[in-house]
């Protein structure tokens, strides 16, 4: 008969125990594996924050003073935790001058800021602007020059004091948080200035030292940049040079559990140069009408339709002064009450100037269509603008 004799109960507690040491090995080994990963994916985040911040503030920054008026500051405010400042950063339209293109922004962060939306920048005490800002030599057309401000707040919304948010700003929009997290880093500012120093006669060559204390924060003080009280104290931001930022990124956790990251660079302001004034006599005349007609090339399949804008040469560009280098086209939807950046440009020189504007589109609500000249200084003549027909 087989035997049915199953285990003895000193076996069954060995096999248990066995089982229990080798489960908790496991689980300890799990339990690992999983802090480690954790660990990782918050040493990732810290390290996405740090590169994707840094990346954006370098390339921003680098931008003040790019396309603006010469009456418009580059630098409006440089503090330890904000820098303020003006640069044709983005359009709606398909514009030559600004850096980037999006037609979804609103027209209120394509243009200057003026008095009427005066704000005082978020981060500092200073209300900007006092003063409207146009495109170079003519009272018509806004400053496609924005406002754009870079600011660390404390972050309310966490329990340590020393946190905070680094935000940015366009114009009177509301601010955005751009990251989370942020601690100042030991002994240094968020943001240190470097200016060009000038000596005296007789002494070595201008140098870049780093701006006093006893001058923080650099404001440009006077409205319009260039003008007779626009020098010394008032001045100051026109000689900066480059911008240290610095700071310290975590993975928002206390105690034995916070981790963190530095960052420092440096960002040259090659825009904010000393910029060369030339001449070339008076604001040119333009003294032509323009002309807006549909072209349609019946040759194609479907009829290919181009509105084509005509005009005569202007009066210093086949003659007077003759010191028209271009001319300048803007466009905008018929009810539109401001022009926004120009969509063209046009070389002075041809017997019979012309553009063709292969984007613009038949039906409502249609177009209108301005031209200036330019001349070298470069200075522009009065506008002349046409309504262009509906359809071809």
């Amino acid at each position: 008969m087989r035997d049915r004799r199953g285990l003895t109960l000193i076996e069954m507690l060995i096999a248990i125990t066995v089982f229990s040491v080798v489960m908790a090995s496991a689980l300890g080994f799990l339990s690992k594996q999983g802090k480690s990963l954790d660990r990782n994916s918050s040493d990732m985040g810290m390290l996405q924050n740090l590169t994707f911040a840094g990346s954006l503030l370098e390339q921003e920054i680098r931008l003040a003073g790019a396309n603006v008026p010469f009456k418009q500051p580059g630098v409006i405010y440089a503090g330890a935790n904000a820098i303020a400042f003006n640069a044709d950063y983005a359009s709606n339209v398909d514009s030559l001058y600004a850096v980037y293109y999006n037609p979804g922004l609103p027209a209120g962060q394509i243009n200057a800021l003026t008095p009427t939306n005066r704000i005082t920048l978020p981060g500092t005490t200073w209300a900007y602007p006092d003063s409207l800002y146009y495109a170079s030599g003519v009272n018509v057309i806004a400053s496609p020059a924005e406002t754009i401000d870079w600011f660390f707040t404390p972050d309310s919304t966490t329990t340590p004091a020393n946190d905070y948010l680094l935000m940015r700003q366009v114009n009177n929009a509301a601010p955005e948080v751009v990251i989370r997290n942020v601690i100042q880093t030991p002994g240094r500012n968020f943001f240190r200035y470097y200016y060009k120093r000038i000596p005296t006669a007789g002494t070595a060559a201008a140098s870049l030292d780093t701006v006093p204390t006893a001058w923080m924060p650099v404001i440009h003080t006077q409205a319009i940049h260039g003008s007779p009280n626009d020098i010394n104290a008032a001045a100051r931001a026109d000689s900066l040079a480059m911008v240290e930022v610095s700071f310290t990124v975590t993975n928002g956790l206390t105690g034995a559990d916070l981790r963190s990251r530095a960052i420092t660079f440096m960002v040259p302001l090659p825009n904010l140069a000393v910029k060369k004034v030339t001449s070339c006599g008076d604001a040119p005349i333009l003294g032509t009408a323009l002309s807006a007609n549909w072209v349609i090339n019946t040759t194609t399949t479907p009829p290919d339709t181009t509105m084509v804008l005509t005009w005569a040469r202007a009066v210093d560009d086949a003659g007077g002064e003759s010191d028209v280098r271009a001319y300048i086209i803007w466009r905008r939807p018929i009810g539109a009450s401001t022009w926004p950046d120009p969509i063209a440009t046009v070389a002075a020189g041809p017997t019979s100037p012309s553009w063709a504007d292969e984007s613009a589109v038949t039906g409502a609500p249609g177009y209108q269509y301005a031209l200036a000249a330019q001349d070298c200084t470069p200075s522009l003549s009065s506008m002349v603008s046409v309504t262009a027909p509906l359809t071809p």
